[in-house]
């Protein structure tokens, strides 16, 4: 009777870590869908109220600003995140990639914060397209225009393999007014891998800087403002 009383208590016990083991399987697997979503959604979110902020101040025209709340995902990707061009793009990991993107009717220049959470950013209206930026920064715009010339006078999104894109890095208060702060400054091929890499920091509220592309396809030039962990961009087009 003993032993007969141990098998079944041993056959309980057995099937009980086999249901714990199942329902901890499907736990964990629930929780991290759950988490996946709602990456996905904050990030699906902020795009779509930036793009509603950027139309409104285009209605509105040059001058107009608004302010609008956003929640960013947790994992965005530096290298293949974006606010360039007429493209919004916010590339997050939670596991596995994934890619948000939008396309807008004008040019937008936009700064973008890695850390997730909810964000306060401002839309403004300006004569070269619509600029994005972090309203309770010291350091609100970090935005990137790229050129032909180095006088710095034909702004361009379209090189070939072996021109020089020469890109001016602009770094503003909430009001505009120009201010100085220290950058990482990554340029990556349509790889995504770094091709260049360095720290240095503004004068007079602006970095100037050139490279030669050496292959094909998208390349992104990425200014981070190293004390927020903010960072600005231009996505260019290389044939």
């Amino acid at each position: 009777m003993k032993a007969q009383s141990a098998l079944e208590f041993m056959t309980v016990v057995a099937l009980g870590l086999i249901l714990i083991s199942i329902a901890s399987f499907f736990g964990v697997d629930y929780i991290t869908s759950y988490f996946t979503d709602i990456n996905s959604i904050n990030a699906r979110q902020t795009i779509d109220s930036l793009v509603s902020a950027i139309n409104l101040v285009y209605a509105q025209g040059v001058g107009a600003q608004t302010k609008v709340f956003v929640t960013l995902p947790n994992g965005i990707q530096r290298s293949n995140s974006y606010i360039s061009g007429n493209q919004i793009n916010i590339r997050f990991s939670d596991g596995v990639e994934r890619d948000v993107f939008r396309t807008t009717n004008l040019r937008v220049l936009g700064t973008l914060p890695l850390n997730p959470g909810r964000t306060p950013m401002i839309v403004k209206m300006e004569s070269i397209g619509a600029v994005i930026g972090i309203a309770e920064h010291d350091v609100c715009f970090i935005y990137a225009l790229t050129y032909s010339d180095s006088s710095y006078n034909n702004i361009e999104d379209n090189f070939s393999v072996g021109s020089t894109v020469y890109y001016l890095i602009y770094l503003e208060d909430v009001n505009g007014n120009s201010v100085d702060s220290n950058l990482n400054i990554k340029i990556y091929n349509p790889q995504r891998e770094v091709f260049i890499d360095f720290n240095t920091s503004t004068t007079n509220g602006y970095y100037n800087g050139s490279f030669v592309p050496n292959a094909a396809g998208d390349w992104l030039i990425s200014a981070l403002n190293i004390d927020t962990n903010v960072v600005g961009t231009a996505l260019i087009n290389v044939t």
